[in-house]
């Protein structure tokens, strides 16, 4: 018996239109020539898995439908309307709680950018972080030689890791180190796909339809594409046509719930200062279709890296850093390697301003000039409407005492109760888009 299909469910995914599964008589099996995320649960599952069981001319046929849905017969053509509006109803029905990967990390499903120049460990640092999820270990531990730092639990999940980059010979000699490291077992759920051929092009549907289906047969809940610049089939990354590239990747983790993670590269230096998000490389399309971006910068020849948030739809992920450590073995090839939380250079985050805050208020209470100027010799690159900003909403929140002075003057104290270092949890605060 075929699988029967909901022929009501709203259509969707890159370059569809609302088509139905139809019989193929050459290959004796059913082909979907509509958009695979019509299929929840189970079904998605087992409709994904099946395209890989197709011959090549099973797959080649799927893929010029998917990209050429006009090209259907007229009967396999359902009247469902794809445009299926969200009501009220849907919006003031109890929602499940955002889950991520890390603590405050890797929303599921969610479209996240790693980037920074040459060098920076970036793609090292996010192999470190694969390895922790599919172990279900904590990523950035204490580095054993300080105290503080941020660490970030994870909840164990299957992964999977797309080179087009480093190359065979180095994604595995990495990956091994850390594995020995963490002393990952071998039945790790981890998936890892280097140089394939023919390559992965995003801006392809036929692509991401086909790489969805190798996602549903692993279950895989991150997934890492190093880079974005091999993986945009040719397209130049500063052209709008990287929209469609984006869109397409965006579809991938709606349909796959995963959160995807792409390594890219930041802009050459040119002396001009602006937003820190403006040192992503690319169309601006880039930036603003995904849901968290964080920049990697290193010292030249330091082994340590600082990671910072230039764009966040949810959660404010403050600053951390990490420290970088290997061991070689007598061959001078690689043997071990992870990274170490360690404390963050933060002069600029909400935390941070926080954290002065409190620091001045240590020795006794301050009057509002006295506290907002001791806060920005601390803190010289936060404004001065900024810090009285968040004077305010930490005496709103019970956080600061304020008690009138002379001469009109508002004096701000600690509560006893209260006093205590920055909670390292999940940050309260959003920014939106």
């Amino acid at each position: 018996m075929p699988e029967t299909i909901n022929e009501n469910a709203p259509a969707g995914g890159p370059g569809q239109t609302n088509q139905r599964l139809a019989n193929s008589n050459q290959h004796g099996d059913y082909i979907p020539k509509q958009s695979i995320n019509q299929f929840a649960g189970d079904e998605l599952t087992k409709l994904a898995a099946k395209y890989l069981t197709f011959d090549d001319a099973g797959k080649a046929q799927f893929n010029h439908f998917v990209l050429h849905p006009d090209e259907l017969p007229a009967e396999d053509i359902t009247t469902g309307d794809g445009w299926q509006p969200i009501t009220m109803a849907d919006i003031t029905q109890p929602q499940p709680p955002t889950q991520y990967l890390a603590a405050g990390l890797l929303e599921l499903p969610s479209v996240n950018i790693f980037y920074g120049a040459p060098g920076t460990l970036k793609s090292f640092l996010i192999a470190d972080l694969l390895v922790c999820i599919a172990a279900g270990k904590t990523w950035l531990e204490p580095a054993p030689w300080q105290t503080g730092g941020q660490s970030f639990p994870t909840i164990k999940n299957p992964v999977m890791w797309i080179d087009f980059d480093m190359g065979r010979r180095r994604t595995i000699e990495r990956f091994a180190a850390l594995a020995r490291h963490y002393k990952t077992p071998t039945d790790a759920p981890i998936t890892i796909y280097s140089m394939s051929n023919p390559p992965l092009d995003a801006s392809n549907p036929g692509h991401i339809a086909e790489l969805v289906a190798r996602v549903a047969t692993t279950g895989a809940k991150l997934i890492v594409f190093d880079n974005l610049g091999t993986i945009s089939g040719g397209i130049e990354e500063n052209s709008s046509a990287m929209i469609g590239v984006m869109f397409n990747l965006r579809w991938l983790a709606d349909v796959t719930g995963a959160a995807i993670v792409i390594i890219h590269h930041q802009r050459k230096g040119n002396g001009i200062g602006g937003r820190a998000g403006d040192a992503l490389r690319g169309h601006s399309s880039i930036e603003a279709a995904i849901d968290l971006a964080l920049q990697i910068t290193r010292e030249p020849y330091a082994e340590l890296i600082n990671i910072e948030m230039t764009k966040s739809r949810g959660l404010e992920v403050y600053p951390f850093s990490a420290a970088f450590t290997f061991d070689h073995n007598n061959a001078g090839d690689l043997e071990t390697a992870a990274f170490y939380s360690i404390e963050p250079d933060d002069k600029q985050s909400n935390r941070a301003i926080e954290m002065a805050i409190k620091d001045a208020l240590k020795s006794g209470g301050m009057i509002q000039t006295e506290l907002w100027k001791a806060v920005k010799d601390a803190l010289p690159d936060v404004t001065k409407n900024r810090i009285l900003d968040y004077i305010k909403r930490m005496v709103a929140k019970n956080d600061l005492n304020m008690v009138p002075g002379i001469n009109n003057s508002r004096v701000y104290t600690l509560p006893v109760s209260r006093f205590s270092t920055v909670s390292r949890g999940f940050p309260e605060n959003r920014t939106d888009n």
